[in-house]
């Protein structure tokens, strides 16, 4: 954008720090998942010091975790809902702050992370978790930060929380000053409690827990190399499925690909690594 580049860095770079932060009006529900939303158990949890709104279906001893991304809500998993239900599962999502039915203006790794830590403490183990975008940078901290589940997906996810910065920075076409006083602001403002958030927040445990990734060639929200970067890190067994023509977020109810995702689940880690499957869209 040309403003970035007329107005004085100090400026362009606290307007780009606004944008960054900002969540725009929470998504309803869709109309597509308003059925599988309305039969959750409603609850609520709080996570440094804000009010998170979460969604149960099932009462089964086998808890498996769904992680929305940015400015999103946990009913965008609505036809995962439906694939994973049964008997013995527990399925639980929640709207992070400022998302779907939470209330709240800002939300940050550190809250994504902490309400999946709260979760785990309630619940125990998880048998999966099943992640999108945003979510999935979430769930690896949280993971590589004490909470322990049996098999992770990772959905249309970035790698760490420097590639974020880069993506948004040419987005927004921002100059190179700009970027560098926007990732200052970003350090002493968002996390003044860590100590260098890039290292910190990376798609990257020691665990050998089995993942698998998700990906569409035709993403234009994460790029789809960002997928290579989180196999190449992981320690453990990875399984890859590559789609075309979903972008984003129409993968997250591609049947085919939802009918995967419950394999992978179902299977809590027996599956070793594979090369990358490919699904054209529908």
């Amino acid at each position: 954008m040309r403003i970035f580049r007329v107005l004085p860095a100090p400026v362009a770079a606290e307007i780009a720090y606004r944008l960054w932060w900002s969540l725009g009006t929470p998504e309803a529900v869709h109309a597509r998942d308003a059925a599988v939303h309305a039969e959750a158990v409603v609850g609520e949890l709080e996570v440094n010091g804000k009010r998170v709104v979460t969604y149960t279906w099932g009462s089964g001893r086998r808890v498996i975790l769904l992680v929305h991304g940015w400015r999103s809500r946990a009913s965008r998993f609505s036809a995962l809902v439906r694939a994973l239900q049964g008997a013995d599962r527990t399925v639980v999502a929640f709207d992070a702050p400022g998302n779907g039915d939470s209330p709240g203006r800002r939300t940050s790794v550190l809250d994504y992370a902490a309400a999946i830590h709260e979760l785990y403490e309630q619940h125990g183990e998880f048998d999966a978790v099943v992640a999108h975008s945003f979510g999935v940078l979430s769930t690896f901290v949280a993971v590589s930060e004490g909470v322990s589940t049996r098999a992770i997906v990772g959905i249309s996810g970035m790698h760490d929380s420097e590639s974020i910065l880069q993506q948004f920075a040419r987005g927004l076409r921002l100059p190179r000053r700009v970027t560098e006083l926007l990732r200052g602001k970003v350090e002493r403002r968002t996390f003044t409690v860590v100590d260098d958030p890039w290292r910190r927040f990376v798609t990257r445990v020691d665990v050998r827990v089995p993942v698998l990734l998700v990906h569409d060639t035709d993403d234009r929200v994460v790029p789809p190399a960002e997928a290579d970067l989180i196999d190449l890190a992981h320690p453990g067994p990875v399984a890859r499925i590559t789609t075309t023509g979903l972008g984003h977020n129409r993968v997250l109810g591609d049947p085919g690909v939802v009918a995967e995702i419950a394999e992978f689940v179902s299977a809590s880690g027996t599956r070793t690594r594979s090369s990358a499957s490919s699904r054209g869209s529908r």
